[in-house]
C-alpha cells in the first residue's frame, strides 16, 4: 500500500512538472515574426490555468473582453471559450458573462438565478438555441447563478421564452401610474409577437402607433425612474433602455426589413443598425453596473473592432458593436480575443449542414500556425503586430487580408474545429419495467381498461347505397363538405359544396357525419334517402341546476389545478392508441389514414414538443399496424396533417398536461366564466368557459393564432376536468400580411408565408375516463381543423382535416430503449409513412365507436 501513495505522488510530481514545464516553454516564432503561445487544452473542465498566465499581461487591466467566434458551428470552440471564462473568473475577477441575446431574456434570466431558479431553465428560457441546445454550452451552467457569475443580454432580438413575459411585467409595473390605461398593450403585443416569431415588424401594423404607446409608456416610466420607491425606480430604468432597445430593432424590421432579403442580397452593413443597439445595451449595463468586470459572448465579426481598415469591400461601410464599445471606454479598458482554426468541421449542430474549413491558403496565419503543428496556440496582435497586415480567415472562414491589430487583439487558435452536438432530452428516472401488451390483447381489453375499441360491433345487413343532405339546422343552409363516416369501418365520404353526399354502407350500419363548427350527429343506415341536420355547437347547452356552493370559477379553477396531482396520472405509463386521419381538399377526399401505436407518457411529459429547445421529456411512440385507405403519389409530411392548435398528434390530445390553462403560472391570463351547472344522474358536472386574454404563445401553447377559448367539464366530485372543448382561431391577418409583403422575393420567409387566408380554424375535443386506481387517462381525442384561401401567384383551397385518437391505458412501464429500437426517435408521421399493412390484423381487429366530434365553438375575442 506505503509502494502505491509513493508512486501516486510521484506521478503527481511527474504531471506537474510537465505542466510547469510546457506553461515555461516559450512562445514560437512564426514565420511571419508573430509569437503564438502554446495552450495546452481547451476543455471547458480543466481548471489547471498555468498554459494561460500569460493572459494576464495580454489583457492587462481591460475590463470588457470579447470572446468571438468564426460562426455559431464550432462545438471545440464553445468549450474553449468556457474554459476562457473559468480562467477570466478565477484569475482576474471578472463578474459577469454577457451573451448575443435578448436584453430583456436575459435581465429575467438574472433575477430568476437571483431567485433560485436552476441555470438551465433560466438560460433555456433567454439564450439562443444556436448555444444553449449544445452539449458543448452545458458545461458554463454551473459557472452562474447565486454566489457565481451574474448574466447579461445586449442583443435587441428576442431570444427566449422570458420574452413572452415582457409586456406582461411592464403593465404591471404602470398599472399604479396615471394614464397608463392609454396605453394599447394588446396593439403592441401583436407587434412584439410577430418580432419574436418571425423577426420583422408586423405589415398589418403602423410603426408610427407603435411609437405612440412606446411613448405613452417611456413617459410615465421618467416618472416612476424620479420617484420615491428605489426598487420601482431600478426596474424603470432598465424599462426605458428596453423600450429604447425594442423601439430601436422596430424600426430596423420596419424600415430596412433584413428578412426580406436572401442570403446574397444581404451585407453586413445591414447589420449596423442592430449592432448600434448592442453597444448601446452593453454601455447601459455597464454604466448601470461600475462593479462588474463584463464577459461578451458572440459572433467575431459583432465583437470586432475597426473592420473598414481590411481589405473588403463589404465591411468598409460595416460598423460593429465592438468598435463603438472601444471608442466609448476607450483602446485599454476592452480586448477583443477570436479564435481561428486550420481545419475541420463547422456547422450549426443538429439545426443545419455542416461545412468543410477551407484549406488555408499559403502566407496566411493558419497556414503558418498549421504548420506550427501545436493543436491549440494563442496569437497576440495587439502586442506583436500593431500595423502589420496579413491574411486570416477570422470571419465565416473567408479569406481577409488587412491590419488585423486594429480589428481583434488577439486569436485563439484550434487545429481543427468540430461542430457542436445537440443536447439530448432530460434522461427519465427508471421505473419498473413491464412488458408491451400486444395489439390482440389490447383490442379485446375491458372497458373499465379504458379500451374504446372494446365495444361489441353492431349487427349489419344487406348493402345500402345512401344519398343525403347536410344541412344546419338552425338557418336551414347546407354545410359544404362535411364529413360522413363509417367508423365501424374506418372509411367514408366528403359531402360536395351544397352538402349533398353518396355513401355506400350496409342496413343498420353506424353513419357519423361532422362539420366543424358543429356537433357530430351519427345516424343509423336505415334508409336510401336521408336529411342530416347539423346543430353549430355554440347552441349546444345543457340545463342549469344551481348549487348551493360557490359557482366563482376562478374558485372553480383553482380547486382543478390543486387536483391535479391526484386526479391525473403522475407516474410513467404505457397506453395503446387507435388513430384515424382524414384530409380533404373540397369535396375530394385526398387522404386517409388508421393506424395502432403503443405510446410511452413520461411523467414528467407537459409539453407536446418537448419545450424550449426540445429538452424536456417527450412522449414516445411505436407504430405498430397502419392501414392507408385513400392516399395520393405525394406524402403529405408533418404539416400535411396537421393544423394550427393542437389535437393532432398523440403528444397533444392531453390538454390538463399541456394546455396553458391548466398551469398556475399562466390560468390568470384567461377570462373565466360558469356556462352552465349540469346534473348528470346523481352527479353535478360545472361547465365553465375560458377565453385567452391576449393570445400568445404563452396563452394559445402555439404560434400565430388571434384567438383560444372554449368549455370545460369539471366533475363537482373531485374537481376532475372529464371533457375539454377548444377552438383556435388563426391570425389571418398578420400572415395574410406577411404573405403579401414578401410574395415574389426569393427568401425562406416567402416560402414559409406564401398562402393568404380566408378562414383558418382548429377545434379539439379531449375526453377522460377514470381507472380502477382512481386516476384519470385522456380516454379521446377527436381534433378538427377548416383552412381555406389561396396559394398566391395559384390555386384556391378548400381543407379539412381531422385526428380521432383513442387510448387503453395499461399498467406503468419503463421508457422504451430507444437505443435498442431507433425508430422511436422518429416523430409520429414520419413512422406512419413507413409503416407496414397487414390485411389479416384489419380483418380482426375491431375499431372503436366513435367519440363526440370536435366542435369549433364560436372564438371569444375577451
Amino acid at each position: 500500500m506505503l509502494i502505491s501513495f509513493r508512486w501516486l505522488a510521484a506521478l503527481g510530481l511527474y504531471v506537474s512538472l510537465i505542466t510547469q514545464a510546457w506553461a515555461q516553454s516559450g512562445p514560437a516564432v512564426l514565420p511571419s515574426g508573430l509569437r503564438a503561445y502554446p495552450v495546452r487544452t481547451v476543455s471547458s473542465t480543466d481548471t489547471a490555468f498555468q498554459d494561460l498566465e500569460f493572459l494576464r499581461q495580454e489583457i492587462g487591466g481591460a475590463r470588457v473582453v470579447m470572446l468571438g467566434e468564426p460562426t455559431h458551428g464550432e462545438g471545440n470552440v464553445t468549450e474553449a471559450k468556457i474554459r476562457l471564462i473559468r480562467f477570466l473568473q478565477q484569475r482576474l475577477g471578472f463578474t459577469t458573462v454577457a451573451f448575443e441575446s435578448g436584453f430583456y431574456e436575459l435581465d429575467k434570466a438574472q433575477r430568476q438565478l437571483a431567485a433560485g431558479t436552476s441555470a438551465r431553465e433560466a438560460l433555456e428560457n433567454s439564450i439562443f438555441p444556436v448555444w444553449m441546445g449544445t452539449q458543448e454550452f452545458q458545461a458554463l451552467l454551473p459557472l452562474v447563478g447565486r454566489g457565481r457569475l451574474r448574466v447579461a443580454g445586449f442583443d435587441g432580438q428576442f431570444s427566449g421564452e422570458y420574452q413572452e413575459e415582457m409586456l406582461e411585467e411592464l403593465e404591471t409595473l404602470l398599472k399604479p401610474e396615471k394614464g397608463a390605461d392609454g396605453i394599447a398593450y394588446d396593439y403592441l403585443e401583436e407587434c412584439l409577437s410577430t418580432m419574436g416569431e418571425i423577426f420583422t415588424f408586423p405589415p398589418s401594423h403602423q410603426i408610427a402607433i407603435f411609437d405612440l404607446h412606446v411613448g405613452k409608456a417611456r413617459r410615465l416610466l421618467e416618472k416612476v425612474a424620479a420617484g420615491p420607491s428605489a426598487q420601482r425606480r431600478e426596474r424603470a430604468m432598465f424599462w426605458l433602455q428596453n423600450l429604447r432597445s425594442i423601439q430601436a430593432m422596430a424600426h430596423t424590421y420596419a424600415t430596412h426589413d433584413p428578412g426580406a432579403k436572401t442570403e446574397a442580397e444581404f451585407s453586413a452593413a445591414d447589420s449596423n443598425p442592430r449592432d448600434a443597439q448592442m453597444a448601446d445595451n452593453l454601455l447601459w449595463y455597464l454604466r448601470q453596473h461600475p462593479q462588474e468586470k463584463v464577459i461578451c459572448w458572440g459572433a467575431l465579426p459583432h465583437l470586432a473592432n475597426k473592420v473598414e481598415v481590411l481589405d473588403n469591400v463589404e465591411l468598409k461601410g460595416y460598423r460593429p458593436m465592438g468598435r463603438m464599445v472601444k471608442a466609448a471606454l476607450g483602446p485599454d479598458a476592452m480586448y477583443v480575443l477570436g479564435t481561428v482554426s486550420g481545419g475541420g468541421v463547422y456547422g450549426f449542430g443538429p439545426w443545419g449542414k455542416h461545412t468543410p474549413v477551407p484549406t488555408p491558403a499559403p502566407g496566411s496565419l493558419e497556414a503558418e500556425l498549421l504548420a506550427q503543428g501545436q493543436e491549440y496556440s494563442f496569437v497576440s496582435l495587439k502586442h506583436d503586430a500593431p500595423g502589420r497586415e496579413f491574411t486570416t480567415y477570422a470571419f465565416e472562414y473567408q479569406p481577409v487580408a488587412g491590419r488585423w491589430s486594429e480589428v481583434v487583439d488577439g486569436f485563439l487558435y484550434l487545429k481543427t474545429v468540430t461542430p457542436p452536438h445537440g443536447v439530448a432530452p432530460v434522461a427519465l428516472e427508471a421505473t419498473p419495467a413491464e412488458a408491451p401488451v400486444p395489439v390482440a390483447e389490447m383490442a379485446s381489453a375491458q372497458p373499465q381498461r379504458l379500451n374504446p375499441a372494446a365495444r361489441p360491433a353492431a349487427k349489419v345487413g344487406a348493402a345500402l347505397t345512401m344519398r343525403g343532405t347536410v344541412l344546419d339546422r338552425k338557418t336551414g343552409a347546407a354545410v359544404p363538405f362535411a364529413t360522413v363516416a363509417l367508423p365501424g369501418r374506418g372509411t367514408g365520404t366528403i359531402a360536395d359544396d351544397q352538402g349533398r353526399f353518396t355513401l355506400p354502407a350496409r342496413r343498420h350500419e353506424t353513419v357519423q357525419v361532422s362539420s366543424v363548427g358543429y356537433e357530430s350527429v351519427t345516424v343509423a343506415a336505415e334508409t336510401a334517402t336521408v336529411t342530416v341536420r347539423l346543430v353549430p355547437s355554440a347552441y349546444a347547452l345543457g340545463a342549469v341546476r344551481v348549487s348551493g356552493e360557490s359557482l366563482n370559477p376562478r374558485k372553480i379553477m383553482k380547486k382543478v389545478l390543486a387536483a391535479i396531482p391526484t386526479n391525473y396520472e403522475q407516474a410513467d405509463y404505457h397506453a395503446q392508441t387507435y388513430t384515424h386521419r382524414r384530409v380533404s381538399n373540397f369535396d375530394t377526399l385526398s387522404h386517409e389514414v388508421e393506424y395502432v401505436s403503443q405510446i410511452f407518457e413520461p411523467a414528467g411529459h407537459r409539453h407536446y414538443a418537448g419545450g424550449f429547445l426540445m429538452l424536456e421529456v417527450r412522449q414516445q411512440q411505436r407504430i405498430q399496424e397502419a392501414h392507408q385507405l385513400a392516399s395520393s403519389k405525394q406524402p403529405l409530411g408533418h404539416f400535411g396533417w396537421s393544423d394550427g392548435g393542437q389535437g393532432f398528434f398523440s403528444s397533444t390530445t392531453d390538454p390538463v398536461r399541456i394546455s396553458p390553462l391548466f398551469k398556475s403560472s399562466t390560468v390568470g391570463k384567461f377570462i373565466l366564466q360558469l356556462d352552465t351547472v349540469e346534473q348528470r344522474g346523481t352527479e353535478t358536472v360545472y361547465v365553465i368557459r375560458f377565453a385567452a386574454k391576449r393570445a400568445t404563445h404563452r396563452t394559445t401553447g402555439t404560434y400565430l393564432q388571434a384567438g383560444y377559448s372554449g368549455k370545460i367539464y369539471v366533475r363537482q366530485q373531485d374537481y376532475a376536468v372529464v371533457r375539454y372543448e377548444a377552438i383556435w382561431q388563426g391570425d389571418t391577418v398578420k400572415q395574410n400580411a406577411v404573405a403579401h409583403k414578401y410574395y415574389g422575393r426569393n427568401n425562406q420567409i416567402a416560402h414559409l408565408y406564401n398562402r393568404v387566408y380566408a378562414d383558418e380554424r382548429t377545434s379539439h375535443v379531449a375526453t377522460y375516463q377514470q381507472a380502477a386506481n382512481g386516476r384519470y387517462y385522456v380516454a379521446s381525442s377527436v381534433a378538427q381543423s377548416l383552412t381555406s384561401g389561396r396559394v398566391l401567384g395559384k390555386k384556391p383551397f378548400y381543407s379539412q382535416k381531422s385526428c380521432e385518437v383513442y387510448f387503453t391505458a395499461v399498467a406503468p412501464g419503463a421508457a422504451p430503449d430507444v437505443a435498442n429500437d431507433p425508430a422511436l426517435a422518429d416523430k409520429e408521421i414520419d413512422q406512419l409513412e413507413r409503416a407496414e399493412y397487414h390485411p389479416a390484423f384489419w380483418q380482426t381487429y375491431q375499431r372503436p365507436a366513435p367519440a363526440g366530434s370536435a366542435p369549433a365553438l364560436l372564438p371569444t375575442k375577451p
